[in-house]
């Protein structure tokens, strides 16, 4: 089950748009809580049930609420501490989303396998969160790179990597031969962008090919800029390596 926590105060879900969490349209994999009490920071037994969750995503400024006077106590965010520290593990435990008003494009620790995205956007968050939970339901995986970067994070992922690999060479001769070597402090940002585009070849072929028909630099740039081309405009590599 995937939780999605937050007191959704001033109806800030339906003010944008996003009707289907209150509408539970995806009960079978998705519980929403709005009000959770305030305990001692102790007093974890009112949350035990995250434990076994396969997935948190935390509104970080979630108040915890007073059922006795049936509000929010503004200022209060015991339960988010709890969750965090205690229950999630900031990802090592349980995958855990934080997100809030206040923060900005997605920040994760591992772009290669993702389990804690410590902060994104509420809007973008709640943007993504419908592809995001439809994946889910459709595949049973947990996939946080919907999350981080859009249903298209291939897409992301792949320019990303393509221009970083592009900068590398940067202030290298066109006509000169490329080396791998360029890429020594990139390593595994190359072969993470080759396991992307060419789900048939693996990391020693294309070594092997580059070092038996070498490229000059342009050549090298221009496959790379192929294949990121080609992720952009049908979100797949169409280009073989050789």
């Amino acid at each position: 089950m995937i939780y999605l926590i937050d007191d959704n105060q001033n109806r800030h879900r339906e003010n944008i748009g996003i009707n289907f969490v209150n509408d539970e349209i995806y009960a079978d994999i998705l519980t929403t809580l709005e009000k959770i009490e305030k305990r001692s920071l102790s007093d974890l037994s009112h949350l035990n049930f995250l434990k076994d969750a396969d997935c948190i995503l935390l509104h970080y400024s979630t108040e915890d609420y007073n059922f006795d006077n049936e509000s929010f106590i503004s200022g209060s965010r015991t339960n988010v501490v709890k969750i965090v520290e205690s229950i999630a593990e900031e990802g090592d435990k349980i995958p855990l989303v934080l997100f809030s008003n206040g923060m900005g494009e997605a920040i994760i620790d591992n772009k290669n396998n993702i389990r804690f995205i410590r902060e994104i956007n509420k809007n973008v968050f709640y943007s993504r969160l419908l592809d995001f939970i439809e994946y889910c339901k459709n595949t049973g995986n947990i996939e946080m790179r919907i999350l981080a970067w859009g249903k298209n994070y291939r897409s992301k992922e792949v320019s990303t990597l393509g221009a970083l690999l592009l900068n590398k060479l940067v202030y290298s001769k066109g006509d000169d031969i490329f080396d791998i070597m360029f890429f020594a402090d990139v390593q595994l940002e190359f072969q993470r962008f080759i396991e992307l585009s060419l789900t048939k070849d693996d990391i020693s072929v294309i070594l092997e090919d580059l070092k038996n028909n070498p490229l000059t630099i342009n050549e090298f740039r221009e496959k790379i800029n192929l294949i990121t081309e080609s992720f952009l405009k049908y979100g797949k590599n169409i280009y073989p390596w050789k």
